[in-house]
This record gives structure tokens, C-alpha cells and sequence, in this order.
């Protein structure tokens, strides 16, 4: 049987990306699936967020709804880090570590350990000693992954993230999490947001879509 290829649009940020994490999970370990990331940089460069109390609270409602709909966990950590003072979210620095990381073929593990590390344990995923604790901690090699990050940051990064935003354009989505197949000349949109919560309705549908490019 073929392999067909998935294009995921995320952020690391990106709650909804979160909620959809034990879906992209099924995804990524399926055998006749390969997951290609594309991270959007929804908080990068002049959209970083310098949290305040009014996106505090929207930040928190949607996550009630996310943990509802999905059981997905936010922990005390996290909840305690939305409260700090002068709380500053920037896309840029977790998404070069999960280029570097895809450097030594762990981009999707770094996906994952950094929303581990941001909802559950409340850690900075944008400061650079957290990103390399981070890489240990998934068994990168360090002294590969501070290279590969220095030269990411340096050239790659900017060029992933605008090609991402070119592509969400292209595909007439707007907004993450955004799960793409391309057939033929057509992007279409596969409704991830349809399966949230439901994993086993997610593999089912995952198979049929193999099945049905085949």
C-alpha cells in the first residue's frame, strides 16, 4: 500500500493545536502516513504576545473547553505561568527547535515535549536553556541541536514560517490547528476539528483515506 503525505499547519502556542495533539499523534504513527510539519509562527515576530488580563481570561475559557472536549490535561504549572507578571509568548524560538529537532528526525517528538512543557508544566518553551533541556530530555544529540538551531534561527526559521502562512492562504484556511492532503493541483482540507476527543473514529478515517488514495 502507498504512503500518503499529511501537511499539518500548528503553532506551539496554539491551544487548539494542543487539543489536537492525540489525534496528530495517530497520525504520525501510522504506517502508511507521513506527517509534514509546517509551523505558522501565529506569535512570532510583531504578533508575539505580551499577555494582559483581558487575553489571560480568553486564554483560559478556551482552555476550559479544550480539556471538556478533549481530556486533554492543563496543569497547576501552567495555570500558575499565565499569572505571572509580564508573561511573553513568542512562537519564534520553540519553532526553530522543532526544525533543529527535525535535523535528527524528532520534529513531531519535539512538538509534543514542548506542549507538554508549556500546558502542563508551565515551563518557557521560548527561552533558549529550556528549548536544550527540552532536546536532552527527547534524546537529541546537544551539540548537533545547538548548531542546527543557531543556523535555523539564522536563515530557515523566518523562510518555514512565511512558506507555512503562503500555504494556509493557498488552501483557503484561515487558522490552526489545519491538516491538508494535496490531490493533484488541489489542496484540501482534511476536518481534523470533526474528530477531536474521538480517537477511534480518527483512525478509522485515517485508514479509509489510505485506502481511498490507493
Amino acid at each position: 500500500m502507498n504512503t500518503i503525505t499529511l501537511h499539518y499547519i500548528y503553532d506551539p502556542y496554539c491551544g487548539w493545536c494542543y487539543a489536537a495533539a492525540p489525534l496528530i499523534a495517530i497520525a504520525a504513527n501510522h504506517p502508511n502516513i507521513q506527517l509534514e510539519l509546517h509551523g505558522g509562527g501565529m506569535l512570532a515576530g510583531d504578533a508575539r504576545l505580551h499577555l494582559d488580563d483581558q487575553f489571560r481570561q480568553y486564554i483560559l475559557q478556551s482552555d476550559k473547553r479544550i480539556a471538556a472536549m478533549t481530556g486533554q490535561v492543563f496543569g497547576d504549572g501552567y495555570i500558575n505561568m499565565l499569572h505571572q507578571p509580564n508573561v511573553v509568548m513568542d512562537s519564534a524560538p520553540p519553532q526553530t527547535a522543532i526544525l533543529a529537532a527535525t535535523k535528527q528526525d524528532k520534529g513531531i517528538e519535539m512538538l509534543k515535549a514542548l506542549q507538554q512543557a508549556h500546558y502542563v508544566a508551565g515551563r518557557q518553551i521560548r527561552q533558549p536553556e529550556v528549548l536544550t533541556e527540552i532536546a536532552q530530555e527527547i534524546g537529541l544529540d546537544n551539540q548537533k541541536f545547538q548548531q542546527d538551531y543557531a543556523e535555523c534561527a539564522q536563515s530557515e526559521a523566518n523562510t518555514h514560517i512565511q512558506n507555512s502562512k503562503q500555504l494556509l492562504s493557498q488552501s483557503g484556511a484561515s487558522g490552526f490547528p489545519t491538516l491538508l492532503i494535496q490531490q493533484q493541483d488541489k489542496w484540501l482540507r482534511v476536518p481534523l476539528q470533526n474528530y477531536l476527543g474521538e480517537p477511534d473514529k480518527w483512525s478509522k478515517f485515517l485508514d479509509s483515506l489510505v485506502s481511498a488514495a490507493n
